[in-house]
């Protein structure tokens, strides 16, 4: 990941308007580019320095935005003090508590993906907290480890696609597809299914809270009629109360 920055000098008086105007076109313009993450503005209000905080997850999106910056930069020149141009700085976060994050999940992900449910636990707090749907509130890295075996039981071809990662310190949202074949038991909180031989596809979001390097939540929400109904134990048009 990248990070854009810039430091100005204002007008005290004026970083009111500096805060609203950033917020009215900057914000919006890191919204919209391609590979923006966020942005940010701080001040100091007894000097009327501020930093502006772009962070973007490349270099090419970091230097795409280039053009953008400098239209901003030219339309912040009214609230500025001194005769020297602001110039927008990039640079490559090393490592962050985001990151760091990030990293832990991803991992996670892949290992569960290798059906190595060992490499998942050791990236699990022992006394982590696990939530699913169907009432299911598991504590303790070996309960959650027993949770993800069941799955891989029942799906032995189970695989997951990431299709969207978003972290922010240390929570990371996961939103993604579960796809495998129902060759096995599936154990569920109304009882065992026996293998269908059906392939099921469904889409799910985890959410995971990581403690110095740990994962320390994990709740995983999907739509457990769909998951029925593919596998043939609900009809087609039954809604979820879940």
């Amino acid at each position: 990941m990248h990070v854009g920055v810039v430091r100005s000098t204002y007008k005290k008086s004026d970083l009111n308007e500096v805060a609203k105007e950033y917020k009215e076109s900057v914000l919006p313009a890191f919204a919209t580019h391609q590979g923006s993450r966020s942005g940010m503005l701080l001040v100091d209000r007894d000097s009327g320095e501020a930093i502006s905080i772009a962070i973007y997850e490349d270099e090419a999106s970091a230097k795409a935005f280039a053009p953008k910056a400098a239209k901003l930069l030219e339309s912040f020149k009214k609230y500025r003090i001194g005769t020297s141009e602001p110039k927008r700085e990039l640079f490559e976060i090393a490592t962050s508590t985001l990151l760091e994050a990030k990293a832990v999940v991803e991992r996670g992900l892949k290992a569960f993906n290798a059906h190595d449910l060992e490499a998942v636990a050791r990236d699990s707090a022992p006394d982590i907290e696990l939530t699913a749907p169907g009432g299911i509130k598991l504590k303790g890295a070996q309960a959650a480890k027993e949770y993800s075996q069941g799955w891989l039981k029942a799906f032995p071809d189970a695989r997951i696609e990431n299709r969207k990662l978003i972290a922010q310190g240390n929570t990371v949202v996961v939103e993604g597809t579960f796809s495998g074949t129902h060759a096995g038991p599936l154990k569920t909180p109304m009882g065992e299914v026996p293998p269908t031989g059906r392939n099921l596809k469904g889409d799910f979001v985890q959410v995971f809270e990581i403690d110095r390097g740990l994962v320390k939540r994990n709740y995983l929400m999907y739509d457990q009629v769909d998951v029925m109904t593919q596998l043939g134990m609900a009809p087609a048009g039954a809604k979820s109360t879940a």
